[in-house]
């Protein structure tokens, strides 16, 4: 059981510290906002799970480059690249993703 601050009042209610941090932080200005995402990403907890991450991704691009599975991109097609990109992007965006 936690207890949780919204404006001034104080209550006691089931939640558990990642609902209450959500809700804490739901109720911050949004440059206090910035500054807990700052320091967040500047945590060492945070780095290590981004670079295991990335250490997922390349294994993974490996993997399909020994497999063969690419595709190379010149300057007659790398425009195409871009557009197709963009395009997913803007897709991505508008669909809420």
């Amino acid at each position: 059981m936690g207890s949780t601050r919204r404006g001034w009042e104080w209550y006691v209610c089931d939640m558990s510290t990642l609902e209450e941090i959500k809700a804490a932080a739901a109720v911050l200005k949004p440059d206090e906002q910035v500054e807990l995402f700052m320091w967040w990403t500047q945590s060492d907890a945070f780095k290590v799970r981004q670079l295991a991450a990335l250490k997922r991704e390349i294994s993974i691009g490996i993997e399909q480059l020994e497999q063969g599975r690419y595709r190379t991109f010149d300057d007659t097609n790398v425009m195409q690249l871009a557009e197709d990109v963009s395009k997913s992007g803007r897709k991505r965006l508008k669909d809420g993703q």
